[in-house]
């Protein structure tokens, strides 16, 4: 009965739309729903009638792109107005104009004027334009975001934009060597800061499968974080790897995933080696780390 239904809307869908022009269309299927969403050359006269748009010339294929993101957030939360969808999907169009507008050479002499630079500036111009691009995104950000990001000046977002790109520069490899229980972050093979950690019941050896209570050795790359974990914050480090995949079924055993580098528990204070293979950091570390450590980071684990 439920899949005569669907087809049963779908075949209205393209009644409906039979003498109208189709300009897009995107399928949204899950378990729990299968919807065709499609824009017609009405769909789209009927926003640019209700914002009051007359100037189209280049500008078309963002206002297509508004009307069916709109269209496909209403078919996935109902509750949402039609008005908010276009609201928050016109706020991303203008942070996508922004984010693909190429810097010039004027903004570049603009940010040295601002900045004051005077000095040789030979081999910084791709620090510049990350920082220029940075910074017009912040500031767009506070401007378009409803609330999200505090409003700032160009001038601000300059500021905020030089220390993110310090603050990214400052660690290039994670050096972990499990016997001395110590975490090196390292910048062009030089340390510039140290760490204790604590690691699972079982450290000594390779990882070899789940729950053998080790941290795996080799080389790999943070690949992800999570801002929710049950301790204080954490990064994935990207086990397993192929080698360790195929170690692993040469045994007839599973190697195990979801390994990170984290912090503990709020009020709880650990012992030694507690983890289930991960990397622990106490929590002051811990928000240090990832303040000056930044996904896609190398980290090489040692015995």
């Amino acid at each position: 009965m439920f899949r005569f239904l669907r087809y049963f809307t779908l075949l209205i869908a393209f009644s409906i739309q039979a003498n109208a022009q189709v300009l897009d269309s995107l399928r949204i299927k899950s378990p729990k729903t299968d919807t065709l969403i499609i824009v017609t050359q009405k769909d789209l006269d009927d926003y640019l009638s209700f914002r009051k748009i007359t100037d189209t010339i280049g500008k078309m294929e963002s206002y297509l792109r508004i009307v069916k993101d709109s269209k496909r957030i209403l078919a996935l939360s109902p509750k949402f107005s039609y008005e908010h969808a276009l609201q928050f999907n016109e706020q991303n169009e203008k942070l996508r104009e922004i984010y693909s507008t190429p810097i010039t050479a004027a903004d570049v002499n603009e940010y040295l004027m601002i900045r004051k630079v005077t000095g040789d500036t030979t081999g910084q111009t791709n620090d510049y334009l990350k920082i220029i691009k940075s910074a017009k995104m912040r500031v767009a950000q506070g401007k378009y975001m409803n609330g999200l990001y505090k409003e700032i000046d160009y001038e601000g977002a300059l500021k905020e934009a030089e220390e993110n790109l310090r603050l990214r520069s400052m660690v290039d490899k994670i050096l972990v060597v499990k016997s001395e229980r110590k975490m090196y972050l390292q910048k062009k093979g030089k340390t510039i800061k140290t760490y204790a950690i604590g690691l699972g019941p079982n450290p000594v050896g390779q990882k070899e499968y789940e729950g053998d209570g080790k941290t795996p050795e080799g080389i790999y790359r943070l690949d992800y974080q999570k801002w929710d974990s049950p301790t204080f914050h954490s990064f994935h480090i990207s086990y397993p790897n192929e080698k360790d995949l195929a170690r692993a079924k040469t045994k007839g055993l599973t190697a195990g995933s979801n390994i990170m580098v984290h912090g503990t528990s709020k009020g709880i204070k650990k012992k030694k080696d507690w983890t289930n293979g991960c990397i622990a950091l106490n929590n002051t570390d811990m928000a240090e780390f990832r303040k000056i450590v930044f996904l896609d980071t190398p980290i090489e684990i040692k015995k």
